[in-house]
């Protein structure tokens, strides 16, 4: 069974702290990565692993808190970014030195996209960071980057999974680590089951409202049974309005626990449709270059800016995931019939 690794890794922003548990199980088993290709967040985190510099941003990072974060957003009045973003990059920089792509101990390669001409530009020469910093400019967060004649912005916009800049050896396995699964039908599920409720809660009242009417307006009952026969229609009615709502509260912290996206501000809308993009490019990539090993993260599990400060518990999820993967791709491996597990 080979041992060598490409590795490719997504965009994905915090969720790709899971990268750094994934690359610590792989080696804890014997893999030897080769090369790492990364997009954004999977750009810094391969170019740190890169660098020999993993350990010291791991520390970095897990001590990193909600204090902290805020420090290192250096915020700018701009009508096109809100974050310079070049305070991380020097935080990140302390730790982890500036260094030749090219002296890097394997290959390397980093994607960003071209704003005017749409290209994808491969970093795979010149100083690191200048790679991390373009690749990871999240448009209408971070500065774009000006390279040559070229205005950088995230390479997700192009190539969220960068499976085809992959540097090859000729009898590695090709290991693709996406964080940006979603997962359709249980969101779908939810969705149907919540408007099922609403429409039930809907179709109750307006019953109800009929039924209190009828009652109201019947002629030739005595006034002390209406009042009695409206009184208990009203009872009913309210223990029915009630255990609709709490069924459908019931349906929401399910939700909320499972982090089914429920929000439409204007945030969430702008994340949501950049995740369905790259959820989309990387899943189109899997599906044409059939790595041997697929890992997936679901969108959903994090990516509020809070949850930069979470390095430590995504890192760990990273590895239980790879875990499972590398354990898929043995078990297929030594029955024959291994191929790509996707």
């Amino acid at each position: 069974m080979d041992k060598d690794v490409a590795l490719v890794l997504s965009s994905g922003g915090p969720r790709g702290f899971a990268y750094i548990g994934a690359i610590e199980e792989l080696e804890s088993r014997g893999y030897n990565i080769t090369s790492v290709t990364g997009c954004s967040i999977g750009s810094l985190v391969g170019g740190v692993y890169a660098a020999g510099g993993l350990d010291g941003f791991k520390e970095w990072l897990f001590n990193l808190d909600n204090t902290k974060l805020i420090s290192l957003l250096d915020v700018s009045i701009s009508k096109s970014y809100l974050v310079k973003g070049e305070k991380v990059i020097e935080a990140i920089k302390r730790v982890v030195p500036e260094v030749n792509i090219e002296d890097l101990r394997i290959p390397y390669r980093a994607v960003a996209t071209d704003l005017y001409t749409g290209e994808e530009v491969v970093f795979s020469k010149g100083r690191l960071f200048d790679a991390i910093r373009a690749s990871i400019s999240i448009p209408s967060l971070f500065r774009p980057v000006k390279y040559g004649y070229h205005t950088l912005i995230d390479g997700g916009i192009v190539n969220t999974m960068p499976l085809s800049q992959a540097v090859r050896n000729g009898h590695d396995i090709l290991v693709a680590f996406d964080v940006n699964q979603i997962d359709s039908e249980r969101i779908a599920n939810y969705l149907k089951e919540l408007e099922e409720v609403r429409e039930e809660d809907t179709e109750f009242k307006s019953g109800e409202l009929d039924a209190i009417g009828d009652l109201a307006m019947r002629k030739g009952v005595p006034l002390i049974d209406r009042v009695r026969m409206l009184g208990d229609e009203a009872h009913r009615a309210y223990k029915g309005i009630r255990m609709i709502g709490q069924k459908t509260k019931r349906i929401e912290d399910e939700a909320h626990a499972e982090r089914i996206p429920t929000s439409d501000n204007y945030y969430s809308i702008l994340t949501r449709t950049f995740s369905l993009m790259n959820h989309t490019i990387a899943r189109q990539a899997i599906q044409l270059y059939r790595p041997d090993v697929v890992v997936n993260m679901n969108f959903d599990t994090y990516g509020a800016i809070p949850d930069y400060a979470k390095g430590e518990e995504i890192a760990a999820k990273g590895r239980e995931l790879m875990s499972a993967a590398l354990d898929e791709y043995e078990r297929a491996a030594s029955s024959g019939k291994a191929d790509s597990l996707s």
